[in-house]
């Protein structure tokens, strides 16, 4: 997800941006849309085959189920009004791009790189085909590249990006992750310097699991000591959620925010929504299926009274129907997750990794920039203030007691004395003979298996007749761990769900 602008202006009619060249836009779920404000271009690319046709959702118009191995790119004229739409050829390793829907996308406005992670091919379940793929998409070459992961991601679920000194650091969750639901306790995360794949346990209460997609925001404290990711809303068999929820980083502490779905300006309980940050603290959400009476199954509600989008304030913890058109205020770090993680309002976080440590080693590496802020920090009040104290001594130096006069003295004929006794033994180490007989080695056994050993291992002793590791059938040939066998042993198969990559710590 990316943060949109401060100004937004709605649209009221049937022409472009909506149609291109005749054709109507690509009707596919969760495709990749990310805006590239170095350029002032917008992107939209690959999503789920979604047949809605002959439904109300394209009224009257004809149903374009997408193109696989296309791009359509946008320009962003002033307003944030996208025109100008082209259609590209969009090939990953030769070949055309598939229509792969996914909700974990991100666009890192600095490098102009995108990051698409997961996936599904059919938007009939969060389940259907999910992908095992990350795909890096760079605005600057125009390049698309596809990488194999150790998960097999569905289409729901929340990515988001991090810089810390120098590298680039993905974080995702929620989904279905190797086919286990709504895994809310667990982060993946990617660092792109070493292409390496973690998974992090996280701490606190967590939400209550959800693997329909609800959505998120990335947001900063003023020091940038610590990121929250806000979360809002998302689904599970049974129950549809309205809630919001922070996961702190780098300490991976989840935090309840509200609880509010029935006051007349909250989103309410909904799934598949859309979620940006605008004005540097506020969540817009937009869009979804809004449940009435929190069942899952229940039949989606049509937002009304001209509820176009959803607030809710990051400083104040509160919904809003209205957005302020003052000048931003800076992001507060709210005072119930500051309290775990250390500082105040303005940062100054003080925890730098879980409270009992990264799951796997490579991790403090990857956040070392947290660490190394926190050690970097102003000093103390009471080593500032011994400090003072020092430096502001007299300059001149007092005269000598005759105690310390004495002591003098006393030091000095210790010394003396030290001298002369190893004098004293280095003249007796003289007269002792010089030429002393060397005693010659004992001669080689005649019996090899007897007595004396020669160059022998550790110490000397009877020897001692060679055993072959364990006891057994020395008719059998002794094998380490089977390799690429092929034969006579049979391979061995588990019913067992495998996975390549890091391991993901035990519940």
């Amino acid at each position: 997800m990316q943060n949109i602008a401060d100004d937004i202006d709605v649209i009221k009619t049937k022409a472009p941006p909506f149609n291109w060249d005749g054709e109507v836009m690509p009707d596919t779920r969760s495709p990749l849309f990310w805006l590239d404000s170095t350029v002032n271009k917008a992107y939209l690319a690959l999503g789920a085959f979604m047949n809605i046709a002959n439904t109300s959702y394209i009224s009257n118009r004809d149903w374009n189920p997408g193109k696989p191995g296309k791009l359509w790119t946008a320009n962003v004229k002033n307003g944030n009004i996208l025109t100008d739409w082209t259609e590209s050829n969009l090939k990953i390793g030769g070949r055309d791009g598939n229509l792969v829907g996914t909700a974990a996308s991100w666009f890192d406005e600095e490098s102009r790189m995108g990051y698409a992670f997961g996936g599904a091919y059919i938007e009939s379940s969060e389940f259907g085909e999910p992908v095992n793929q990350l795909l890096t998409f760079n605005a600057r070459t125009g390049t698309w590249r596809n990488e194999t992961t150790p998960f097999s991601q569905t289409a729901s679920g929340w990515m988001h990006g991090i810089k810390l000194d120098g590298r680039t650091v993905l974080l995702a969750g929620m989904g279905v992750t190797n086919g286990q639901q709504g895994s809310v306790d667990l982060v993946r995360i990617y660092d792109t310097n070493s292409t390496q794949w973690y998974t992090q346990r996280t701490n606190g209460t967590p939400p209550e699991n959800r693997f329909w997609s609800g959505c998120s925001v990335l947001v900063a404290s003023q020091d940038k000591s610590s990121y929250q990711i806000i979360v809002y809303g998302g689904a599970n068999n049974d129950v549809t959620f309205g809630d919001v929820w922070a996961l702190s980083i780098p300490s991976f502490t989840w935090t309840k925010l509200s609880d509010d779905i029935d006051s007349n300006v909250a989103a309410a309980p909904r799934y598949s929504p859309s979620c940006n940050l605008m004005k540097k603290h506020t969540m817009v959400v937009f869009g979804g299926n809004r449940v009435i009476g929190g069942s899952t199954y229940n039949f989606p509600q049509c937002d009304t009274e001209g509820r176009l989008a959803f607030f809710f304030d990051l400083n104040l913890l509160e919904w809003s129907s209205v957005i302020s058109g003052d000048e931003p205020e800076e992001y507060r770090v709210p005072q119930m997750i500051y309290d775990t993680i250390g500082g105040d309002a303005n940062g100054g976080a003080t925890l730098t990794q879980p409270p009992g440590g990264f799951n796997q080693a490579g991790m403090s590496t990857v956040f070392a920039a947290f660490a190394a802020a926190t050690s970097t920090a102003p000093a103390s009040t009471t080593t500032t203030s011994t400090v003072e104290t020092t430096s502001s001594a007299p300059s001149s130096s007092p005269a000598i007691s005759g105690g310390a006069i004495g002591g003098i003295v006393a030091g000095a004929i210790i010394v003396i004395a030290l001298i002369a006794i190893g004098i004293w033994f280095y003249l007796r180490k003289r007269r002792e003979p010089r030429d002393l007989a060397t005693p010659l080695p004992p001669p080689p056994p005649t019996d090899p298996y007897k007595g004396w050993i020669q160059n022998p291992s550790e110490l000397q002793g009877p020897y001692v007749q060679p055993r072959i590791e364990l006891h057994g059938n020395y008719n059998v040939a002794n094998v380490e761990l089977p390799a690429n066998q092929f034969g006579p042993y049979t391979p061995v198969t588990h019913q067992s769900h495998l996975v390549q990559g890091p391991y993901e710590a035990p519940a």
